[in-house]
């Protein structure tokens, strides 16, 4: 036996039938649970107007983002493993339990892709130096500096903005083990709460990591907005984190000022620094 053998669930061929009163009851509240949130997702114009204006950033709270987001990292990259070593080990896997092990895998490599996006600043801290001073050079002399091309500023902040507003492709990460969550609680469908262990525990830690972030900062919703839509609470870190790196990054005060003119231009936030 196998050490992630799960138990088979056995169920009526009756309890899984479109004519069957629970089923239909089940498959609802799903698609309303769905439904609801992406209804949430499109309502957009209002979150845009609010990521305007000055948002305080507060330095010890972002410290402590950073250093939970490697304890939410460390169970993602441990969790990881037992779907792999389910799927690939000595007992034969069948249909549903391959499929359950195969999603698992999948949102759990989707959570370490928005965690890792979002505290990696180096496309920010790139995009600052090619459009800034390096653009400046470049549009002095076009013909010494003719194999850099820069892309259209105005489009591009147009284009950041709404992603800093919900980004489908990052918030689904979530909704993902929600609905594992809600699957687990319905009668008749092929999912324990031991195939959803994963989904709880990724709720949870998201939920810590969800408030941390928050004390951070928080730029363009409310507290539950923000929690059932990570991409709106994770990605405005990445403009904060090169103020952390005082080392490399932040040069003198003038090197602030230009920086937070460069934010502003891009997402339309003026910070505030609480140090």
């Amino acid at each position: 036996m196998g050490i992630f053998k799960r138990k088979s669930v056995i169920i009526e061929e009756a309890s899984l039938s479109w004519d069957n009163e629970s089923t239909r009851k089940q498959a609802l509240v799903l698609g309303v649970m769905i439904a609801a949130i992406l209804i949430l997702r499109l309502a957009s114009e209002r979150r845009l107007k609010m990521l305007s204006g000055e948002h305080t950033l507060k330095m010890a709270a972002l410290n402590d983002a950073v250093l939970f987001q490697e304890v939410f990292l460390a169970y993602l990259n441990a969790a990881l493993l037992e779907p792999i070593l389910a799927i690939g080990g000595m007992e034969e896997v069948k249909g549903g339990e391959f499929a359950i092990n195969a999603l698992s895998a999948a949102a759990i490599c989707w959570w370490i892709w928005l965690l890792t996006d979002a505290f990696d600043f180096t496309d920010v801290v790139q995009f600052f130096t090619y459009h800034g001073d390096f653009r400046e050079q470049v549009e002095t002399d076009p013909k010494k500096y003719f194999f850099l091309k820069f892309s259209k500023t105005k489009e591009d902040a147009r284009s950041e903005r709404k992603s800093l507003v919900g980004t489908l492709t990052k918030d689904v990460a979530l909704w993902f083990m929600l609905v594992c969550i809600a699957a687990a609680w319905l009668p008749g469908i092929a999912v324990t709460h031991r195939d959803a262990i994963h989904a709880y525990a990724v709720v949870v830690l998201w939920a810590i990591m969800h408030h941390v972030a928050r004390k951070a900062t928080a730029w363009s919703a409310g507290y539950f907005f923000t929690f059932l839509f990570p991409s709106t609470a994770l990605m405005p870190l990445e403009y904060c984190l090169p103020l952390m790196d005082v080392a490399d990054v932040v040069e003198d005060v003038e090197w602030l000022v230009s920086y937070r003119k460069f934010v502003h231009d891009r997402t339309g936030v003026d910070l505030i620094i609480e140090t």
